[in-house]
């Protein structure tokens, strides 16, 4: 009797723990907590970069200059799986260029690989070499102008699960025209082009 219950909850520990298993291995938590974003870019001997391409279409989002920290999270591309939002609006004066925005782009990854729509291109040159690249192009168009928007920042694989990247909204010129000033009050559309999705696939 007792052999009989020893061997049945054997038996049954043995199926329970190959379940948990194939649960774990289908969808990829174990990899989730021992793997972050960055660990399979800079995977090379696994992981190649040569698949990534980029995206089409201009996506816009609308930031209120009277209220900076209101435009926190606003979301400027969301297609399901990836996500690109607004990370920090900041005024620095016209020493430091004026108006600022940071985007956070956040992507997935499994221990299949990682894919990241950006507005910078992440790009493998040799086995532990890197650079990057912005891609992305912005224009702001305020009170019937359209201005082009210098590159502030651009970053690698920062986050567990993506990267940042930053703009200036309005040329020094639009300052010293005095066509933009250090306290606006009105909304400005921002409109980016020339997004890039970075994928990591196994070789």
């Amino acid at each position: 009797m007792n052999d009989s219950r020893s061997s049945n909850f054997l038996r049954a520990f043995i199926i329970v723990g190959f379940g948990i298993w194939l649960v774990f291995r289908l969808t990829d938590l174990p990899e989730l907590w021992t793997r972050e974003m960055a660990d399979i870019v800079n995977d090379t001997s696994v992981f190649s970069d040569r698949h990534g391409h980029a995206v089409d279409g201009e996506y816009s989002v609308s930031i209120d200059l009277s209220d900076l920290d209101s435009n926190v999270g606003k979301e400027l591309y969301n297609d399901g799986k990836h996500r690109i939002y607004v990370m920090w609006v900041d005024n620095v004066g016209v020493s430091g260029g004026g108006y600022r925005i940071g985007f956070r782009a956040v992507g997935t990854y499994s221990h299949n690989g990682a894919s990241l729509i950006s507005g910078q291109y992440h790009e493998t040159l040799g086995e532990h070499e890197f650079t990057t690249k912005m891609t992305a192009k912005m224009k702001a168009e305020y009170k019937g102008n359209v201005y082009e928007s210098a590159t502030y920042g651009t970053s690698g694989i920062n986050f567990k699960d993506g990267d940042d990247f930053s703009f200036y909204l309005f040329p020094v010129d639009a300052y010293e025209s005095g066509e933009i000033t250090l306290d606006e009050k009105g909304i400005v559309k921002l409109t980016l082009t020339g997004l890039y999705q970075n994928l990591w696939q196994r070789l």
